[in-house]
């Protein structure tokens, strides 16, 4: 992107801003709206193509810039949903499910850039990491779909479990969403 560090500091500050936001807003409407499949087979068709127009415009700083920034919306709303589905269909408990789950993450999280500049050093472009990444997570949809029928489950046991919790439960949580709601919005 040829930034400075205080520039490339503001494009992961718009990320992040980006990641919180739908992590904690937007994925769990997107769930309740169109449910956990739907959600992360959309989720990932789109950061496919945010990724795929970054390969094709990796020229252009200002489009590689946005579909950085984009991205955020996309890892915001995987990271809500993937965990929950897997924390409520794993067959281990839960924190040994939430430490396989991280570890997988956060080892191709510290691989990715390694592997990204080898592959571009390799192919001598810098297109290749951007269409493989496009590719990879388009796979991941694909083979997401093989588990269509434990997101189905994972789906009826989150119901389940706010149906059990009462309408309490339900109501304090609006309340706590629209307060953090009101103090995010404050803040700026």
């Amino acid at each position: 992107m040829e930034l400075n560090e205080h520039q490339l500091g503001l494009v992961f500050t718009g990320w992040g801003i980006l990641v919180a936001v739908f992590s904690v807003f937007g994925a769990p409407r997107l769930q309740a709206r169109f449910g956990i499949a739907r959600t992360l087979y959309a989720n990932l068709v789109l950061f496919s193509l945010d990724i795929l127009v970054i390969a094709l415009f990796t020229s252009n700083r200002a489009v590689v810039i946005c579909g950085v920034i984009v991205a955020g919306v996309f890892i915001g709303v995987n990271n809500t949903v993937t965990t929950q589905a897997v924390m409520t269909v794993s067959p281990v408990e839960r924190p040994i499910a939430s430490a396989s789950y991280g570890f997988i993450r956060f080892i191709g999280g510290g691989l990715a850039p390694f592997a990204a500049g080898r592959l571009a050093e390799h192919f001598d472009s810098q297109h290749a990491p951007f269409y493989l990444g496009a590719a990879a997570v388009l796979l991941g949809a694909v083979i997401l779909t093989a588990a269509h029928r434990q997101l189905g489950e994972a789906e009826r046991a989150q119901a389940a479990e706010l149906a059990a919790a009462g309408p309490a439960t339900a109501r304090r949580e609006r309340l706590e969403e629209s307060a953090l709601a009101e103090d995010l919005g404050s803040a700026t």
